[in-house]
């Protein structure tokens, strides 16, 4: 059979994307994905942008039926989230075009009036399998599945979000049970083609694909690496956070021999950006000047400083270290912690000028990321630590960075059992198990048991959450004490046993 390339394909050839074999132009459905998109406008490095990625989705579209898809965490968390609880999202991915949407389990931060608020002013469909209001009946507006006909072909698509502890007005169920009762109802229907939307983790995707071989295709999120994995020609596929990229799907052919064409698209400076798209990030960045005032320096960095969640959530980073060395100054801890999901700006701080707007967007929940201080003894450190270096935490936002503190782990120990020898202060002195030590962490994890910590010993100090001072404000106390420059501390607090 002879192939030709499409228009949609020389024009995306154009903006310098990298494109799989042309499929043959016998009525194709085609997809794209993103994932995990906190901020609308372009990113320090000058890639990303909705603006731009809704100029791909419609070149592609000018072609033919395509399906634009986000596969969860667009509501929170951002720095105007903070105060505008995603309105600014919904507005930008309605003039973009998109049409469906899961849950990522950032969605349910919000409170449970907002959320519905979002749902409702949505041009696109939400689609949820598996989570739904406490009392068990759907979210206003939302579905489990839906069908679509493209290209003559009847397309099924269903969404799934991870079980986490989320407030009490979410009730999200397993997640496996509730893909086979929505691939069972959308085989049922004659689906020609069927989607799985999910915001989960690639184990749980590659299960569950490994387990339903009527599953045509998997768009995904909650990793923030862009990834593309495949199981007898059926492909899992997740974008990188940010809209640094987005994933496009072209499939062909007819059940059981569907064939798929798959596209990394990078999202870069040279796209034209969408000008309705434009008009509103630059709207809400106005706003959002209005809010905080002027953009002001704050200190000067003496070269990039590493923000990448890809970093902070394996190994301590130079921003991890930074942060916690600010809060055990500014609250005179002996240690200090922080879960690395609390440091929300994925990106690497350049060298130079560090303004008020780029330290606030590291911290971007609504609690402000307020600190807590409180008194436990060293084993219940090392408890504490041992949960930050488990199998289920290294590479997640539970992940800690630390001052005040040294250890080792080693990987291949059972979780639990880990850390190796001895805990030691800064000046390598080993801190005994029954030592009582003044230590500061942040709020999520100490008082609302947030990513799986437990911290009883906190309750106290968590009464009087509220009052405790921001991990900004101390953080732009301490760089504005550092002279003449910020430089990142120097290595070594959380040392990886080598094999």
């Amino acid at each position: 059979m002879i192939r030709r390339a499409s228009l949609a394909l020389a024009l995306l050839t154009a903006l310098g994307c990298a494109l799989p074999p042309p499929p043959p132009p016998l009525n194709p459905l085609r997809f794209v994905l993103v994932n995990d998109v906190y901020v609308l406008d372009t990113l320090s490095d000058g890639t990303g942008g909705l603006a731009r990625v809704a100029t791909v989705v419609q070149r592609i579209r000018d072609e033919g039926p395509t399906l634009f898809v986000l596969a969860g965490d667009v509501l929170s968390p951002s720095l105007l989230s903070k105060y505008y609880s995603g309105r600014q999202m919904i507005e930008g991915f309605n003039a973009a075009g998109l049409d469906y949407a899961t849950f990522g389990n950032h969605e349910f931060e919000l409170a449970r009036d907002t959320l519905v608020a979002r749902i409702a002013a949505s041009k696109f469909t939400w689609l949820s399998a598996n989570c739904t209001e406490a009392s068990g009946g759907p979210f206003p507006g939302v579905e489990p599945w839906d069908t679509v006909r493209m290209s003559g072909r009847l397309v099924g698509i269903f969404g799934l979000t991870v079980q986490d502890r989320y407030r009490s007005y979410v009730r999200c169920s397993d997640p496996d049970s509730a893909a086979a009762r929505a691939i069972d109802t959308l085989s049922a229907l004659k689906s020609d083609f069927i989607v799985g939307l999910t915001h989960q983790s690639i184990t749980a995707d590659r299960a569950l694909l490994s387990r339903e071989t009527r599953l045509d295709l998997i768009l995904g999120g909650h990793e923030h690496s862009a990834i593309d994995e495949t199981q007898n020609g059926r492909h899992i596929l997740k974008a990188d956070a940010n809209s640094r990229t987005a994933q496009f799907v072209t499939a062909w052919g007819s059940d059981p021999s569907w064939q798929e064409g798959v596209a990394l698209l990078r999202i870069e400076p040279r796209i034209e950006p969408d000008s309705a798209v434009l008009a509103i990030s630059r709207r809400w960045q106005d706003s959002l000047r209005a809010r905080l005032g002027p953009e002001v320096v704050v200190a000067t960095a003496a070269a990039p400083i590493e923000a990448r969640d890809a970093v902070s959530r394996r190994e301590e980073s130079a921003i991890g270290m930074l942060v916690t060395d600010a809060i055990r100054a500014g609250t005179g801890a002996d240690v200090a912690l922080i879960n690395s999901g609390a440091i929300r700006l994925d990106d690497v701080i350049p060298a130079g000028a560090m303004t008020n707007y780029t330290l606030e967007s590291l911290f971007l929940f609504a609690d402000e990321t307020r600190v807590v201080t409180f008194p436990l003894t060293g084993a219940r450190l090392r408890d504490i630590l041992e949960h930050g270096v488990s199998a289920t935490s290294v590479g997640t936002g539970a992940f800690l960075q630390v001052s005040g503190v040294q250890l080792t782990y080693d990987p291949a120990a059972q979780s639990g059992s880990r850390i190796v020898g001895q805990l030691a202060r800064p000046d390598g002195t080993p801190i005994g198990a029954a030592e009582s030590l003044n230590v500061s962490f942040v709020a999520y994890p100490a008082c609302e048991a947030g990513d799986g910590y437990e911290v009883p010993e906190a309750a106290a100090a968590c009464d009087r959450a509220a009052e405790g001072p921001r991990a900004a404000d101390l953080l732009i106390r301490h760089l504005r004490g550092m002279s003449p420059s910020v430089m990142a501390p120097a290595a070594g607090r959380i040392q990886r046993q080598q094999p």
